[in-house]
């Protein structure tokens, strides 16, 4: 859940440096979380697990501040601490380039 020292909205950079700040990822890129976003949002993720901002059904619409989409940082904290973030984490070097 959000504290009182987080602000009420949260753009995807901005959420992602809070993500691993609350242990809810080791590492989390802005790229990440809206490839994240993306991936969830489709009709193959089951509906209670569908990224909840966006214009769909039981979506709550981003709030736009110029071209940044912004976030309602307790419904985004409160979704990932039930359906936390997975992957493969970050790139690492090709070591068979040496």
């Amino acid at each position: 859940m959000s504290t009182p020292k987080d602000p009420a909205y949260v753009s995807f950079a901005d959420a992602a440096d809070l993500i691993v700040r609350r242990g809810l990822a080791g590492s989390m890129t802005p790229r990440g979380l809206r490839h994240m976003a993306t991936a969830r949002s489709g009709k193959a993720t089951p509906a209670k697990q569908r990224w909840p901002f966006g214009d769909g059904p039981g979506q709550e619409p981003y709030l736009l501040a110029g071209r940044t989409r912004m976030m309602r940082t307790a419904r985004l904290l409160k979704y990932l601490e039930k359906f936390p973030p997975k992957g493969r984490g970050p790139a690492r070097p090709d070591d068979s380039a040496s």
